[in-house]
């Protein structure tokens, strides 16, 4: 079955003009025969009437003679001699040429026609030549939806989705570069401020002499050297968790175990501040990445241990719909003028000035990644509550 519409039609409207060249044909022979026998039965007619003008006696001898072939080249010889076919050759002749020329008419149209198709396809495709060559050149504007059948209009269509593919993918790279421009300056500042105090304690480290002082300097700017590799470390994750390079393996994992493996390095900094970590266990399973969840929970549970005073309750339930964990602190709270961009990139609250910005926007990276929420509650002054949502689904 022809799919191309355009062909389609023109086959059609070509095997009409043939039906109807053939009923043309058809009626021109029929006219040509019809006159053909009409001459003969004239020209018999005139010649018997002649016969029975001139004796009328023959009457009886003609009808004996009339359907007889036996002289038949004694008067075509007859004829020829006396010049008498002259207008049978001259009526055959005018038949001829009228037959003729309706093939010829006939032929003329199909051409005609298929003249006028090309011309209308090569207009088309002109038009789409030159619309693709406007969407190469950076216009993604241009509207070439056709709504008609056929091959050329399913052409355009899928030009047209094109260019809405180049337009987003171009506007995701103008976007990616802008986040990149920004995302740099933040690093910039991030790294900025801990080689500066680095380049300051190192001055003081060449001129300091005690042993005691020199230690506790150096201590500082270990810390410093471990701020910068993990700043390092988490925007290299960022990164491969922006630009999907990280294929999260989901596998049932046990919540407790999970949990436990995510508090283990930080284990130092709960025991520095005497924090009690409440954690009651249900042996919970969910389908995730263990991993990278236990990186989400490791940095939600490390921002709650800096900010309580004294400890943190992890909670873990499920439904039929999801399986929630939240991490409860009492510490001072966060201020709701803080709360709404809590998960962006580098920012900080007014009251986490030390904090570089990075933790739960990474957390909220991952969870979402595994179909998953997180959201917080908070009152200042009562602490506050991170509530992480996988749902099963």
């Amino acid at each position: 079955m022809i799919k191309n519409t355009e062909l389609k039609k023109l086959i059609i409207i070509q095997i009409i003009i043939f039906l109807f060249s053939i009923i043309l044909c058809i009626v021109f022979y029929n006219k040509i025969n019809k006159d053909y026998s009409e001459t003969l039965i004239n020209n018999d007619a005139n010649l018997i009437g002649n016969f029975l003008i001139i004796n009328p006696d023959l009457e009886q001898k003609l009808l004996s003679v009339v359907n007889s072939t036996q002289n038949y080249e004694l008067g075509q010889k007859f004829l020829e001699e006396n010049n008498l076919l002259d207008y049978r050759e001259k009526n055959y002749s005018v038949n001829f040429i009228t037959i003729f020329l309706s093939v010829l008419t006939v032929f003329s149209i199909l051409i005609v026609i298929n003249y006028y198709f090309i011309r209308k396809l090569y207009k088309k495709i002109k038009e789409i030549d030159y619309d693709v060559d406007k969407i190469l050149q950076g216009n993604y504007e241009i509207n070439i939806l056709d709504y008609n059948e056929g091959s050329l209009s399913s052409l355009k269509n899928n030009i047209y989705k094109m260019t809405v593919k180049l337009r987003e993918s171009n506007e995701l790279i103008l976007k990616e570069k802008n986040n990149l421009e920004e995302l740099l300056e933040d690093i910039s500042h991030q790294i900025k401020t801990p080689l500066t105090s680095m380049y300051m304690i190192n001055d003081i480290l060449q001129k300091e002499t005690n042993s005691k002082v020199r230690q506790e300097f150096l201590d500082k700017n270990e810390k410093q050297i471990n701020r910068i590799e993990w700043l390092v470390t988490s925007l290299l994750k960022m990164s491969r968790l922006d630009n999907g390079s990280v294929k999260l393996k989901k596998e049932m994992t046990n919540v407790d175990t999970m949990l436990t493996k995510a508090i283990t390095p930080i284990l130092p900094l709960i025991e520095s501040k005497n924090i009690k970590v409440k954690h009651e266990k249900q042996n919970l399973k969910i389908k995730i990445d263990p991993d990278w969840t236990s990186e989400a929970l490791l940095n939600i549970i490390k921002n709650a241990c800096e900010h309580t005073k004294d400890s943190v309750t992890i909670t873990t339930s499920s439904n039929p719909l999801y399986t929630a964990i939240e991490v409860k602190d009492n510490g001072e709270g966060i201020d709701k003028k803080d709360l709404s961009r809590l998960f962006e990139r580098f920012y900080r609250g007014n009251h986490n000035k030390e904090s570089i910005g990075i933790g739960l926007s990474m957390s909220k990276k991952i969870i979402e990644l595994q179909n998953g929420t997180i959201e917080v509650k908070s009152h200042v002054g009562k602490g506050s509550t991170f509530i992480v949502k996988f749902f099963k689904n």
